[in-house]
């Protein structure tokens, strides 16, 4: 995805005024249009966090800014080093009842999950991010910070350790549950995110139901059955 993208999906989010997104309380009519409408904004925020949590971690740490004043003979920290290339990252996941591969996710770095009777998505997401050069615990809570901040009005319920089933192991990660609102209507949202500065890359596992339709069940086997390959990071 590119930068243009990330930016663009996070701006939808703060000051859309789609139609779907006010008026009357959810309808079995309205609801899957708004949450589809709602989800693919919450994926464009998650995009933007990764963005935004590489720039918020790299500009913080005392390091002087291009063209503030530095000369010659002032020295900064060298450059982390990296991995050559940002990991290549796949999933698998489980077949769940109800829900359906989108043909038409919104970006092509997100696998999405759809259940038009229920009006919720499952994603599998992942962002190409730099080695910011600070610990991945760290940087994923900056990630979730800006990941939630650019969701608009939210509260959150939730945070705890989980981790992400991958090839490599569990891959150590941050789950957290929150409510999204925009005008009179409610999201219930899950994430498990992790960054990940030595494969360059943000992952993360999205559920995204109207208020009060997330199921726990439905959660946890998409969870346990979902597979992260590519990557080789596994505690924070």
């Amino acid at each position: 995805m590119s930068t243009t993208s990330r930016v663009r999906g996070s701006d939808m989010f703060v000051g859309h005024t789609d139609p779907a997104l006010e008026g009357p309380p959810m309808s079995r009519t309205t609801a899957p249009r708004l949450a589809r409408t709602l989800v693919l904004l919450a994926s464009g925020a998650l995009a933007a966090a990764g963005l935004a949590a590489c720039t918020g971690a790299s500009s913080g740490d005392g390091a002087t800014a291009p063209g503030s004043g530095s000369t010659a003979s002032e020295t900064s920290a060298p450059e982390p080093t990296a991995a050559a290339e940002p990991a290549t990252v796949t999933w698998d996941h489980p077949e769940l009842e109800g829900y359906a591969v989108s043909e038409e996710p919104p970006t092509d770095t997100v696998v999405q999950l759809e259940n038009d009777d229920l009006a919720c998505l499952l994603q599998l997401t992942h962002e190409v991010i730099p080695d910011a050069g600070i610990d991945d615990s760290t940087y994923t809570d900056t990630a979730i910070k800006n990941a939630t901040s650019a969701l608009g009005e939210i509260t959150e319920t939730g945070r705890e350790d989980s981790a992400i089933p991958s090839d490599a192991g569990p891959l150590a990660a941050r789950e957290v549950s929150l409510t999204a609102s925009s005008g009179a209507q409610e999201l219930d949202v899950r994430m498990l995110l992790r960054a990940s500065s030595a494969d360059q890359v943000l992952v993360g596992l999205v559920h995204v139901c109207p208020a009060g339709g997330l199921d726990e069940a439905t959660w946890d086997s998409f969870v346990a059955g979902t597979t992260l390959h590519g990557t080789t990071a596994t505690s924070f």
